[in-house]
């Protein structure tokens, strides 16, 4: 199946299951209204881990996940391990910052880094969708926002632009049947959209990054890593990240 077909499909599916949604509201607000609120993780929102010659500045900017929900350090959270995988792979010191805010969707991402001086660095990497899934961007705004988050991030980035994979909800522990499966669809069309915008710049690229949603790599919550699950997930993407950053 071709990509234009898949996207095809997966709207359609889409919207056959809108009316779904009103069968699954009372599902959605039990959620909400009962799942564990993290805090986002304290400490520095800057590092460096040495190495030799000559450092890579990464800039990570995103929601929860960028933010460390899930761990109660910055330094055990998703960019630290990162930036750990990527001296490991290249034996360079690297340096990084992270820009995350729980519960954040991409406009108001951009609005906030559009007023957030930034550092220069060698790779910008942008981890967001999740909330843009059960808040129900839509896709036009979503593909605009894209475009505009790639603008403003190419200021301060010397080198690639990376977005990672928007997450498959419906594995997500917290997420019960059928809410998981509708807001997975979601997902789905949100990431296929995500691929299409990246692949209009030479210089922005779209990472695979389905992190490891098993119970054992959960927070408490269920629905965001643990230091366990970050780690992987960082792991899981640095090859993919170096090679860009290396063309």
């Amino acid at each position: 199946m071709t990509a234009s077909l898949k996207f095809l499909v997966l709207r359609t599916s889409w919207l056959l299951s809108l009316p779904f949604f009103i069968l699954v509201l009372p599902q959605a607000l039990y959620v909400k209204k009962n799942t564990l609120r993290l805090l986002e993780a304290k400490g520095p929102r800057k590092g460096s881990i040495n190495g030799d010659g000559c450092p890579i500045r990464i800039l990570h900017v995103g929601e929860s996940t960028v933010a460390g929900v899930g761990v109660t350090q910055l330094k055990n959270g998703f960019t630290a391990h990162l930036a750990a995988s990527i001296n490991q792979l290249s034996n360079r010191p690297v340096k990084w910052q992270v820009f995350g805010v729980n519960g954040i969707r991409l406009n108001e991402l951009l609005m906030r880094l559009q007023q957030q001086p930034l550092d220069e660095c060698d790779i910008a990497v942008v981890t967001m969708g999740v909330n843009d899934t059960t808040k129900l961007t839509s896709l036009k705004k979503w593909r605009q926002q894209i475009h505009l988050t790639v603008k403003r991030l190419s200021s301060v980035s010397q080198g690639p632009i990376i977005f990672t994979q928007v997450p498959f909800m419906e594995k997500f522990p917290a997420l019960p049947a059928p809410l998981k499966y509708l807001l997975g669809l979601r997902a789905q069309l949100l990431d296929m959209e995500l691929q299409r915008a990246c692949r209009q710049y030479d210089n922005v690229h779209y990472v695979l990054s389905a992190p490891n949603i098993e119970p054992q790599f959960m927070a408490i919550d269920g629905y965001h890593p643990s230091e366990h699950g970050y780690q992987e997930w960082a792991q899981s993407i640095s090859p993919s990240i170096l090679e860009h950053h290396g063309k």
